[in-house]
């Protein structure tokens, strides 16, 4: 009986620093995250259903995940080059369950770099990105954080191109 009470007093105190520890999804999302920061590159959660900009995209598009998206951003400091051309670009999928890519203003004239890009996404059929966007000051792209380091480092260096475009 003694041993029976004395593990349930260890079940008591390892318990909850078991409960604490990061589990392995946790420690990829803080390595991506590490690396873009390092990167310089900002990165934000999103909610589909609470963000007003992207809640008409869940409305069309019942197939996309509500939770799960983050902005990946790369914002120009005072003597860095940004974008030329401002412009953002959303995927969707059609009737017939292709994904495609659509700007939001229809008179937009693509950068090569955001058409080039936007037609790879489309041939790949990738739904790991959601939204693509040049500002002023700078570059966007919503991802759901699918993949490691090497794929994060990947779309940092294209943000950093988009921000030359």
């Amino acid at each position: 009986m003694v041993y029976v009470l004395i593990a349930i007093a260890m079940l008591f105190i390892i318990g909850p620093i078991v409960t604490m520890r990061p589990s392995a999804k946790e420690r990829r999302q803080a390595r991506i995250r590490q690396a873009a920061s390092e990167r310089g590159v900002s990165t934000t959660p999103i909610s589909l259903k609470t963000n007003k900009t992207l809640n008409h995209l869940l409305q069309r598009n019942p197939h996309i995940e509500k939770y799960h998206w983050f902005r990946y951003q790369l914002v120009a400091k005072e003597d860095e080059p940004s974008p030329s051309i401002t412009g953002e670009w959303t995927q969707r999928k059609d009737r017939d369950g292709t994904l495609v890519w659509e700007a939001a203003d229809i008179k937009q004239q693509e950068p090569p770099l955001v058409a080039e890009l936007i037609q790879l996404w489309q041939a790949q059929q990738n739904e790991d990105f959601l939204k693509l966007e040049l500002t002023p000051r700078g570059a966007a792209i919503v991802w759901n954080e699918r993949g490691d380091v090497a794929e994060t480092e990947a779309l940092c260096d294209l943000l950093k191109k988009l921000m030359q475009s």
